[in-house]
């Protein structure tokens, strides 16, 4: 199935949970928001967020500075 991340395309297994795609993707979830089709999604509920066709996910970094 095919699924897109920050604007790019991915395809990934059926029963694809977020943790599973974050971990693949070797993503550094210590420092990151996630919205998955426009809502965010609480870290708690990533192992249990199953992804479906044509999901769109919007993950952003936090970054220190001044």
């Amino acid at each position: 199935m095919r699924i897109q991340v920050n604007d790019k395309h991915f395809e990934v297994t059926e029963k694809t949970n977020l943790s599973q795609l974050l971990s693949a993707q070797d993503i550094d979830t210590s420092a990151v928001a996630l919205a998955l089709n426009g809502q965010i999604i609480h870290r708690e509920q990533w192992q249990q967020t199953e992804l479906k066709d044509n999901d769109s996910i919007t993950l952003v970094q936090a970054v220190a500075g001044g």
